[in-house]
């Protein structure tokens, strides 16, 4: 099995093709271990618009599936699917009409309340990402991811430094935090002034990989509830997760967002736990990892025959 990823150079879409195409691989290897599996990927970042209409890729390599996450890949991935005569999926909500791809993989809060789950659509806990559970890692620390101001959140250092506070007076093992490109620059002098325990390593100093590393090597991990997808990468780790409050910004008339609608599910499911709740008693949820990758590798490998033809 052949597999193209076309990317826009974007990490978080990366991080959804390459972990669908990770699954695949593994899946069809035990599937057909006689046969190749392999997966290539090609950058159109910085590709005219007009000529993704018409691209053929970079080689004249044969392929069995196209996939792409990121609004700017989807003509281009179109276009090299036909030219190649194979399947085409994309990791996300689409621009483009749905019935132009083969199979549209995105997350359950992405669907709209008019759509319809069936035929084309295969939906996700989240978007898909290349984080797994790694057992035979020493769980070392406490890890605190901190997002920033968003359409949907605002920020409030103080609320956020107590919580963090709070967090560090009960947990005895070390703790590490990292940030965002979002986080407000004045945050990390504030949070080292209040918790100097706390090691601190800025997103501007953490290499292409560290997160997940991190993730990896963490006994439980907290989430500002703006940085969504980092809440279901962090759920794929294994770890108990919880999620530090953030203050909402106007809510839009009543109507619930889908990153609102997504987190609401994962409270109801008891997988994650917000700072309010662990307050009273101080305990996070049983780890449930999640493992969406997979599952959806399951799903293309038997409804899609055609990969191994």
């Amino acid at each position: 099995m052949n597999i193209c990823i076309i990317s826009d150079s974007k990490n978080g879409h990366l991080s959804q093709t390459r972990g669908l195409a990770q699954a695949l691989i593994e899946r069809a290897s035990i599937l057909a271990p006689q046969s190749e599996h392999r997966c290539i990927e090609w950058d159109v970042s910085k590709m005219p618009f007009w000529e993704k209409f018409f691209y053929k890729g970079e080689t004249s390599t044969s392929l069995d599936l196209v996939l792409c996450a990121g609004h700017s890949t989807h003509l281009a991935a179109l276009s090299l699917a036909r030219k190649a005569k194979c399947l085409c999926m994309v990791c996300m909500r689409p621009s483009l009409p749905i019935f132009l791809f083969d199979l549209v993989l995105m997350p359950q809060h992405d669907l709209k309340v008019c759509q319809s789950a069936k035929g084309r659509i295969f939906l996700s806990k989240g978007a898909l990402n290349s984080i797994k559970p790694s057992p035979n890692i020493d769980k070392k620390h406490s890890l605190l991811l901190i997002g920033g101001p968003s359409k949907e959140y605002g920020w409030d250092s103080e609320m956020l430094i107590n919580q963090i506070g709070h967090i560090a007076r009960q947990t005895q093992h070390p703790m590490l935090l990292t940030t965002s490109r979002r986080t407000p620059k004045d945050f990390i002098a504030d949070i080292a002034r209040s918790s100097p325990s706390i090691r601190i390593e800025p997103v501007e100093r953490t290499p292409q990989g560290w997160i997940a590393k991190q993730l990896a090597a963490s006994k439980d991990i907290w989430v500002t509830q703006d940085s969504v997808s980092m809440v279901y990468e962090a759920l794929s780790s294994g770890a108990p997760v919880g999620i530090l409050d953030m203050p909402r910004l106007d809510k839009r008339k009543g109507k619930i967002s889908r990153i609102t609608r997504g987190l609401h599910q994962l409270l109801q499911e008891n997988r994650v736990s917000r700072f309010s709740q662990w307050a009273k008693n101080h305990q996070l949820p049983a780890a449930q990892a999640l493992n969406e990758s997979g599952r959806a590798a399951d799903y293309i490998l038997k409804h899609y025959p055609k990969l191994f033809t």
